[in-house]
C-alpha cells in the first residue's frame, strides 16, 4: 500500500518516495491553452504548492532528463505537450518571508537575491560573463530582477515564473500589525506593489522577459491591491 504524502508539497519527492498521487497531469494542457498568465486562489492546504512543483518539473530545461522517472504513469507521460521541459524555471514562494513588519522588506530583498544568485547557478551555461559581471553591479533585489527579466527577453530565452503563497506575508500583516502598515507595503511607493510592477512591465516588454507565470495565493485582496488586477 502506498504511503499518503501527508505534509509533503514537492512532486519529485512524492514521486521518489512511491507515495500516493492523484494524478493532476491532465490538467496541464488546459492550464496551457487557458492563458499565460494564471492566477489560482484556493484555501490553504488544497494542493497549491504541490500543483506548482509538479509545473515546475514538467516544464524546466534542466529536468529534461528526469521526464520519464518523474512522470511515468501519469496521464501527461502519454500525452505531452510541445512545452515538456521547454523553460528556465523561477521560483518564489513567499511563505518564507519574514512578516515581522520590521523585518519584513530586508527578508523579502534578501529572499529574492537568493532565489537569483541559485537560478543564475542553475542555470549558468545560458548566460554570459558579462551578464554575471553586470549582475553583482545590481545593489538591489529589483534591481537584479529586472536585468535578469531584460537579458533573458533580448536573449530569447522562455522563462515561467511560479510564485507559490504571494499572499502569505501580506495577509498575516493586515491580520496582526493592521491597515496601516499593509496599506504602506502595498499602495504607493511600497515595495510589494513596486516588485509586482516590474513584473507587469517584464510582461508586456517587446522582447517578453516572462513567458508564463503562475501565482497561487489564498484570496484576491493583495493582488488588487499592488497590481489592480493585474490583468490576470
Amino acid at each position: 500500500m502506498k504511503a499518503i504524502p501527508y505534509g509533503l508539497s514537492s512532486y519529485k519527492e512524492i514521486q521518489q518516495k512511491g507515495s500516493y498521487y492523484v494524478d493532476k497531469t491532465q490538467y496541464i494542457p488546459q492550464i496551457e491553452t487557458a492563458g499565460s498568465f494564471l492566477f489560482l486562489i484556493r484555501p490553504r492546504r488544497f494542493g497549491k504548492s504541490s500543483l506548482l512543483t509538479m509545473l515546475e518539473c514538467y516544464y524546466d530545461i534542466a529536468r529534461a532528463d528526469e521526464f520519464e522517472a518523474l512522470f511515468a504513469g501519469t496521464y501527461i507521460h502519454e500525452h505531452p505537450t510541445p512545452e515538456k521541459n521547454a523553460y528556465l524555471i523561477l521560483k518564489f514562494d513567499f511563505s518564507k518571508v519574514d512578516s515581522d513588519i520590521d523585518k519584513v522588506e530586508a527578508s523579502f530583498q534578501e529572499y529574492i537575491e537568493g532565489c537569483l544568485f541559485f537560478f543564475c547557478e542553475k542555470y549558468r551555461h545560458l548566460f554570459e560573463d558579462r551578464y554575471i559581471s553586470m549582475m553583482e553591479t545590481k545593489k538591489t533585489a529589483h534591481g537584479k530582477l529586472e536585468f535578469l527579466l531584460t537579458y533573458i527577453g533580448i536573449k530569447g530565452l522562455k522563462l515561467y515564473l511560479l510564485i507559490d503563497e504571494y499572499d502569505n506575508f501580506a495577509n498575516t500583516i493586515l491580520s496582526t500589525a493592521g491597515q496601516k502598515p499593509y496599506h504602506k507595503l502595498t499602495h504607493g511607493a511600497g515595495f510589494f506593489r513596486f516588485f509586482f510592477s516590474l513584473l507587469k512591465g517584464a510582461t508586456s516588454l517587446t522582447d517578453v522577459g516572462i513567458s508564463r507565470m503562475f501565482i497561487t495565493g489564498v484570496s484576491p485582496v493583495t493582488m488588487d491591491d499592488v497590481t489592480s488586477g493585474f490583468n490576470i
